[in-house]
Formats: C-alpha cells, structure tokens, sequence
C-alpha cells in the first residue's frame, strides 16, 4: 500500500463525511471510493482515470494532490491492468477493372 488511501479516509473522517457524500460530490459509485481508500488497483479502471479520481478526491478534502499522487505505484502511472491480447482483424479488399 503506498499510503495514500489512509490519508484519504483519515482526512474525509475529519471533515465528518461518509464515503456516499465524496461519491455524490465526485459524481462516482461509493464502491469506486471505498477501492481508491482501500489502495485496490484490480477494482479500479485504467491508471489515467484512477490518477484523475485521485486528484479531484484529494481536492475535495482540501488535500494538496501532489504528494498522494507521487504515492502511487510507479509514481508517474499506476500499475496498469493485465490487458488481453489484441484481436487479430482481417480486410476484405475487393479491385475493380477498370471500365473500357
């Protein structure tokens, strides 16, 4: 865990707030809340996204993003998710003879 969730939920305890208030504020799920506090990387979406519901949580709270965005894995992006294989396609190119 890099810390940053602890602060966040230490820092929305503070200020009286339920996870649910964060989620109305932040327009997201409270179960998007609870994985960013719990740090869970596999129930959150691509790191751009996560960073960004990082930094605008953070704001809410009043808190610098700086520092706990420096505290995620990677520093600069998070650990990204295992990704399938990239689907091979094929084109169907059908030529013309010219008319004479």
């Amino acid at each position: 865990m890099g810390g940053f969730g602890r602060q966040l939920r230490e820092a929305r305890s503070a200020k009286g707030l339920e996870i649910g208030d964060v989620a109305r504020r932040l327009k997201l799920r409270p179960a998007m809340v609870e994985a960013l506090e719990a740090e869970a990387w596999e129930r959150l979406p691509e790191p751009a996204l996560t960073r960004g519901y990082l930094r605008n949580y953070a704001l809410a709270l009043g808190l610098d993003p700086k520092p706990l965005l420096a505290l995620c894995p990677g520093g600069v992006a998070l650990a990204a998710k295992p990704q399938e294989p990239a689907e091979e396609s094929t084109i169907r190119v059908r030529v013309l003879e010219p008319a004479l």
